[in-house]
């Protein structure tokens, strides 16, 4: 399985990231009928973004340069 120290660090640091946005959203939430939901949609976008972008370090997949969370997911290997 991949997952050298460099390659595991650099998961660590998508997951981190991709935590604070969830924290983000979350806590956007609670503003109830004040939400933002724009800001809350686009954290959500990000937050999923950068899990995908640690799966694919992981796998040792390349990451293009894209936002487009269903290009990230066509690269995943498929589920077994």
């Amino acid at each position: 399985m991949p997952g050298s120290e460099r390659a595991l660090t650099v998961v660590r640091e998508w997951v981190s990231k991709a935590d604070n946005d969830l924290k983000t959203a979350a806590h956007t939430l609670k503003l109830g009928e004040e939400c933002p939901a724009d800001t809350v949609c686009s954290h959500a976008q990000r937050c999923v973004e950068k899990y995908i972008k640690a799966m694919l370090v992981w796998k040792a997949i390349g990451l293009p340069k894209t936002h487009e969370i269903a290009e990230l997911e066509a690269l995943l290997p498929p589920r077994s």
